[in-house]
């Protein structure tokens, strides 16, 4: 999944995503213990998609942290 496709998904979906995800990591980690792994990369890339994930909610929270911010700053100014 490319950064441009995580980014058109709403928060809710990516969270879910985001438990999905890391059931899936889970599962693989598993089954590269139990020696039934194939495809090794498939971890890595997991954990990218993973780290993708977090990057664009937490970019998220930022902007909307700064935006209640500026609100908050607003009615303060038209207060004085």
């Amino acid at each position: 999944m490319k950064i441009y496709e995580i980014k058109s998904l709403s928060s809710e979906e990516l969270k879910n995503r985001l438990r999905e995800e890391n059931e899936g990591l889970e599962n693989l980690r598993f089954q590269k213990s139990m020696g039934q792994l194939e495809n090794f990369k498939s971890i890595k890339n997991t954990k990218k998609l993973i780290a993708r994930i977090h990057t664009v909610l937490k970019e998220r929270e930022a902007s909307e942290k700064e935006t209640s911010e500026k609100e908050v700053s607003e009615k303060v100014g038209k207060q004085i």
